[in-house]
């Protein structure tokens, strides 16, 4: 079985010492987090659409109708976004971790915030400014 692992990829087999096996399965565990959040933002964008899509059939909303679909199509694709910095930031980690080093993750952290606090106004407004 060894030698199957081998033949894939010899230089990824790493000597299981000291604690470099939990991290990197510390690492998938991060990887899947980021498919998680990149789901959580696609699932949003789905149903921001179908949100004001109702709002619309219930009420005056035609002006929300308009804006669903680009906002909605906005948090799917920022969601694609968070699994390509997710898929980046994994195989950075394991190339890092390699080389016994770290690299911090600031960027991506702010970036997610600073776009759902946007993307939380812009909902807040819309609900706001229907009511």
């Amino acid at each position: 079985m060894k030698a199957a692992w081998r033949r894939i990829d010899p230089s990824l087999i790493l000597e299981n010492t000291g604690s470099v096996a939990r991290d990197h399965l510390a690492s998938e565990r991060t990887f899947l987090a980021y498919v998680r959040t990149s789901l959580a933002f696609a699932s949003a964008g789905v149903a921001l659409v179908q949100l004001f899509n109702l709002a619309s059939a219930v009420g005056e909303g035609g002006r929300l109708r308009r804006y669903a679909r680009s906002l909605g199509a906005t948090v799917v694709i920022f969601g694609m976004i968070v699994l390509a910095i997710g898929t980046w930031r994994y195989f950075l980690m394991q190339h890092a971790m390699t080389q016994g080093k770290f690299p911090a993750a600031r960027f991506s952290v702010a970036i997610q915030a600073v776009f759902l606090i946007i993307i939380v106004v812009i909902i807040f407004g819309f609900l706001v400014s229907s009511a």
